[in-house]
């Protein structure tokens, strides 16, 4: 049985495509049709909250002065609120990933996905030679 990518998520051969998720999927490649990728990048969202991010920054800045004569506790408790708030925003999150979809028994499914570019193009690549093994 050849196998076209063995994977620590997947495995695909010439007849099944093996996929563990939260539990363990089959797909019977014969039975794969329009088979596409849809990419998802980062979206608007990120962009505001990085400026929530910011603007977080400059207030935990702003605050010493202006709350500091009256209480050096609140200025402390603010300034340390809006620092977390602020490192909370402006963390990196995985901003790109890749799914691969395909019709199956007559719905769109989800067949692999994945943040790892490499681990999707080498998937992608072994369906590729799985669906070219079972040309005629």
């Amino acid at each position: 049985m050849p196998v076209f990518y063995r994977g620590p998520r997947a495995l695909i051969t010439h007849h099944v495509v093996e996929v563990a998720k939260e539990h363990r999927r089959l797909y019977l490649v014969a039975e794969m049709s329009d088979v596409h990728i849809v990419r998802f990048d980062a979206d608007a969202a990120d962009a505001g909250r990085h400026v929530a991010g910011v603007s977080a920054l400059v207030a935990a800045v702003i605050a010493v002065p202006v709350v500091g004569p009256a209480s050096m506790l609140l200025t402390a408790v603010t300034s340390a609120a809006l620092g977390v708030g602020a490192m909370f925003c402006l963390r990196p999150r995985g901003g790109r990933w890749w799914q691969l979809r395909a019709g199956y028994r007559g719905e769109i499914v989800e067949v692999f996905s994945s943040r790892d570019e490499r681990e999707f193009a080498e998937f992608c690549r072994g369906l590729v030679r799985s669906f070219e093994y079972g040309e005629p």
